[in-house]
């Protein structure tokens, strides 16, 4: 069975943003991916350096950039201002390599110059896609991505904060933890929440969207509880947690069988991280919640949904080029067997992260799933028309 442009060709190209936008994004969170992991394997990374070089340099990377895709495709709104994006990528590198680089020296003054960098440039994001919404009625998916910018203001704000404070030689009591959890809970979960449910219409012919716009307002009152009380809001988010699991299976009894399973098989891989992490959250267990959290729920889905939308986004680029009839489909840009031996290599590095004390097994074994996510991404660059009888 032939897989489709889901929203539709015909549409134009006028709501379709450049791809240069998401995929720089992208390039840049692949590199940082590989450096860090090459980083373990050959140095000596800092903590607190080396969470932040994944989670800003990698999956906040990869979110920002294809949060301008994402949105303008789904309002069905072209991207005003599409420049900018360039703009709030030199902001988001330069501080990425500050609060990396801050970590690593311990100087805070420069993770608050980074997080400065960063916070100016998720702005200019927010008010980029604030007016590109402007005056229309955007679908929940849409309005859950922009949501999810307050909630990385927010965490970023904090972020300043608490590395101004270290500058200054003050105590932060609970703050870190504030971070945290508005950073993986609030931005994190509204935004991973609102691209599963919409890709698994757009991929699995199932429409569960309804559920987003439940689901991002049940985010915002988990985070909320759990940063006003610790152990309820541990409930609260293993509740939220059992709830995004439930719409993932209600998939599963109707989904078409005719498309590609991996994307789904990511997606319960994330949700299971999701679950696991709140489960550790809830038992005092922070240092696995978090490794929970960063690896399983959100590397998961960042490294699953890219396997899709990239070649969703360059396929849309060779239609517009080459027609639809003379380039491959969107299955046949994506290699299922590829996607699987990803999906098994970064669940095990996962686990040998958790299970050795020698983190250098898992960034080897990370570094595997890496090359191989490498060359299933080039895919869409280079892919054929299969030849059929």
């Amino acid at each position: 069975m032939r897989e489709t442009y889901a929203c539709g060709v015909d549409e134009g190209a006028k709501t379709v943003p450049p791809p240069q936008i998401p995929l720089a994004f992208v390039g840049t969170a692949l590199l940082m991916l590989g450096a860090t992991l090459l980083w373990i394997l050959l140095g000596n990374p800092a903590p607190l350096a080396l969470l932040h070089a994944l989670i800003v340099g990698v999956f906040l990377m990869v979110a920002m950039g294809l949060i301008y895709q994402f949105v303008p495709v789904v309002a069905m709104a072209p991207l005003r201002w599409p420049r900018a994006a360039f703009v709030h990528l030199a902001l988001a590198v330069v501080g990425t390599a500050c609060i990396v680089g801050g970590f690593q020296m311990v100087n805070f003054t420069l993770v608050r110059l980074g997080g400065s960098f960063l916070a100016a440039g998720v702005l200019l994001q927010a008010i980029v896609l604030g007016v590109t919404v402007r005056g229309r009625k955007p679908p929940a998916p849409a309005l859950g991505a922009v949501l999810s910018l307050l909630w990385l203001l927010l965490t970023i704000g904090i972020g300043v904060w608490l590395a101004d404070r270290f500058a200054r030689g003050y105590g932060v009591g609970d703050v870190a933890r504030y971070h945290a959890l508005v950073g993986l809970a609030g931005f994190f979960g509204t935004l991973v929440t609102a691209v599963t449910f919409r890709l698994m219409r757009m991929f699995e012919r199932v429409n569960v969207e309804p559920r987003i716009s439940v689901l991002a307002i049940a985010v915002t009152i988990a985070t909320l509880v759990a940063l006003a009380s610790g152990a309820l809001g541990g409930y609260a988010l293993l509740a939220l947690a059992i709830a995004v699991g439930a719409g993932v299976f209600a998939v599963a009894r109707a989904r078409n069988p005719a498309y590609q399973r991996e994307t789904f098989a990511y997606g319960v891989t994330s949700a299971a991280g999701a679950l696991a992490a709140s489960a550790a959250y809830t038992a005092g267990a922070f240092e696995m919640a978090a490794a929970f959290a960063v690896w399983y729920y959100i590397g998961t889905a960042v490294v699953g949904y890219l396997q899709r939308i990239v070649p969703f986004v360059w396929w849309i680029r060779r239609s517009h080029r080459e027609g639809v009839k003379n380039i491959p489909t969107l299955s046949e840009m994506n290699d299922s067997r590829l996607g699987y031996v990803i999906l098994g290599l970064w669940v095990a590095a996962g686990m040998l992260w958790l299970a050795q004390p020698e983190k250098r097994f898992a960034a080897a074994v990370a570094l595997a799933a890496w090359a191989v996510l490498i060359v299933q991404l080039q895919r869409p660059f280079t892919a054929h028309k299969a030849l059929r009888d």
